[in-house]
């Protein structure tokens, strides 16, 4: 048992020791004793949460790591003439490997991601997994946000953001229940009981009156009865007799003028 313990305490010790290495290694390449020479750098923003982004993490274009994060603050911290409003947004930075972007065919790699921005790409964080760890992923949406322009000069390319699905659904969700918070229940109430009077109303106003016209229509359902059952007997002699059509009107005189 004592055996299985240090065991399982020694691979612990061991993943967490990678963990460490990694995370030293990247900020080692990140900090300048990477190859410098094929990064660059740019940015993104974000108005909401980026909970799981740290320095490391990857950034993927269309599924392929082009870079990773290289600065997580705030816009009012690298850019002390930006908006009161916008100083609470989070800046993301960025180091591009400009080997990842010769595909484009462009001068250099700013060019590239320069010309895949204006082609329509967005920034976009989501999460990696169960791990709770998050990633940027660039990719071109159907429906790209509008985007207004920002209060601040960037110092860098920057790549516009674009919502998550996720993030778009609960800003979706709270907006409803936002409008539904405001909405006067008393009020509604009220109107729905007021119609369902008039309505009672009404209904009872027809019964009584389809009641005070009964006669009425009782003597009108037997006169269309009568007058059916005369067109009937009409079309019956006319079937058996068509020249009944032909035949000249007789003259006859009136009763009170026959001698």
């Amino acid at each position: 048992m004592a055996s299985d313990n240090h065991a399982s305490f020694a691979r612990i010790g061991f993943t967490v020791l990678l963990g460490v290495a990694a995370t030293l290694g990247t900020l080692v390449y990140l900090g300048g004793y990477g190859d410098r020479g094929n990064l660059i750098t740019g940015e993104t923003y974000s108005v909401t949460p980026v909970t799981g982004l740290s320095v490391g993490s990857e950034v993927n274009f269309r599924g392929v790591k082009v870079g990773l994060v290289s600065e997580i603050s705030f816009v009012g911290v690298a850019y002390p003439d930006a908006a009161e409003a916008d100083r609470q947004t989070i800046l993301v930075r960025i180091a591009f490997d400009t080997r990842q972007f010769r595909f484009e065919g462009a001068d250099d790699a700013e060019d590239a991601l320069r010309s895949l921005i204006a082609k329509g790409m967005r920034a976009t964080v989501t999460s990696s997994g169960v791990t709770g760890l998050s990633k940027i992923e660039l990719n071109f949406p159907e429906d790209p946000v509008e985007l207004a322009p920002v209060s601040w000069q960037p110092d860098y390319l920057c790549i516009p953001p674009q919502p998550s699905m996720l993030t778009s659904f609960t800003a979706s969700a709270s907006d409803v229940m936002r409008r539904i918070g405001k909405l006067d229940f008393a009020t509604a109430w009220s109107n729905v009981t007021a119609v369902s009077a008039s309505m009672a109303r009404l209904t009872e106003n027809a019964d009584a009156l389809v009641d005070s016209q009964r006669a009425s229509l009782a003597a009108i359902l037997a006169n269309l009865e009568e007058t059916s059952l005369a067109l009937r007997e009409l079309v019956t002699e006319l079937r058996d007799d068509p020249s009944r059509l032909l035949r000249p009107v007789e003259e006859r005189p009136l009763p009170e003028t026959a001698k």
